[in-house]
């Protein structure tokens, strides 16, 4: 029997029509990320920074079902996009990713403390994301 990859199991587990939201100030990096979530079925929206994601994000959050945002961003960082988020009346609960090379115990716990769902080092590869999406989607 051959097993089934985190990429197939993770198609399986997505609604239909998948939205991911990027945020990231990286132009490689937007993407890098944007071919990967392509390949795994999702249509993507991005910001260059959590300020530009929560304008674009209030009208977009009903459709978004995950959101990765990198740590360093000018304007607003990650963190604070994350707190500033879960503040939010509209916000509903969609899954919040954070992205960094910064992978210390230290970001990491912060994250989750800002509301972070879960952590997703740099470099990652398409696996990588697949396997971090079948956490959230699992639950």
């Amino acid at each position: 029997m051959s097993e089934v990859s985190a990429t197939e199991q993770i198609r399986a587990l997505l609604p239909a029509n998948p939205k991911a939201f990027i945020v990231d100030d990286s132009v490689p990096t937007r993407r890098i990320f944007r071919m990967i979530l392509e390949e795994l079925g999702f249509t993507v929206n991005e910001a260059v920074n959590g300020k530009k994601a929560l304008e674009k994000l209030e009208e977009l959050i009903g459709e978004t079902v995950i959101i990765f945002s990198d740590i360093s961003m000018p304007e607003m960082d990650g963190f604070e996009f994350c707190f500033t988020l879960m503040q939010k009346p509209w916000y509903n609960g969609t899954p919040f990713v954070l992205v960094s090379t910064e992978s210390d115990a230290k970001n990491v716990i912060k994250g989750l403390k800002f509301g972070a769902d879960d952590f997703l080092p740099k470099p990652f590869d398409k696996e990588i994301v697949a396997h971090v999406l079948m956490r959230i989607f699992q639950r």
